[in-house]
């Protein structure tokens, strides 16, 4: 059976009217560890009621960071939550559709990032990038050789919506890339990635193994 809803609240202070610097460390950390749980269930509105929860008590969370703060100064790590992301859809093999993320095959060596967001985002919006080394930058991630440090022609591409990455495979699979002309020779495949597991990014089509992809968590 799915998720029944938002946990109920984890007191806090212990009814001694204190406010958000009565809540204990150990509260706090129950609150986090419950949160990263919903998460890993992909019970996203539950994860977002506890986060909303933590605020109310004066408790930031840096999930880039993994990092815990207090009004009062307190502070601590936490662990992940996993890796799962919204959307996400267990397979029959254990790992995770990632719904808003295709997988290309196909790119020419010579695509600049910039052609390949112009072409992609054609569809539809392309989820931008939240790290602080590259913060509203597009999330594509395209896969280099480890000796020579060139792109090898494959990639993955997240989208705002699962709905758009869906619609990709069907409009560019088969097709070649860039303006009409532009790479003649090419020819791409277009799939869902999948992740084999909570720690390791894997590429799509066949639904499990591949190299590690350095990319942003949703």
């Amino acid at each position: 059976c799915g998720p029944s809803g938002p946990p109920p609240p984890v007191p806090i202070g212990h009814g001694s009217g204190l406010g958000p610097a009565a809540a204990t460390t150990d509260e706090i950390i129950v609150l986090i560890e419950k949160r990263n749980n919903a998460k890993n269930m992909q019970d996203f509105g539950a994860a977002d009621a506890l986060r909303v929860q933590l605020e109310a008590i004066g408790v930031t969370l840096d999930d880039r960071g993994r990092i815990w703060s207090t009004l009062d100064g307190r502070s601590g790590k936490y662990d992940g939550a996993g890796g799962a992301s919204r959307g996400d859809k267990t397979l029959e093999d254990g790992s995770l559709s990632w719904e808003n993320t295709i997988y290309v095959q196909g790119l020419p060596a010579s695509a600049r990032m910039h052609e390949i967001a112009e072409f992609f985002g054609g569809i539809g919006p392309i989820k931008k990038s939240k790290k602080s080394h590259n913060q509203g930058e597009p999330t594509i991630h395209l896969y280099k050789d480890k000796r020579t440090g060139q792109p090898k022609g494959d990639g993955t591409i997240s989208y705002e919506e699962p709905s758009t990455a869906r619609a990709a495979i069907d409009w560019f699979s088969g097709k070649p890339f860039g303006p009409p002309g532009a790479y003649p020779t090419s020819s791409l495949t277009v799939t869902i990635a999948t992740r084999p597991d909570a720690n390791r990014f894997g590429k799509g089509g066949g639904g499990g193994g591949g190299r590690e992809a350095r990319v942003s968590r949703l």
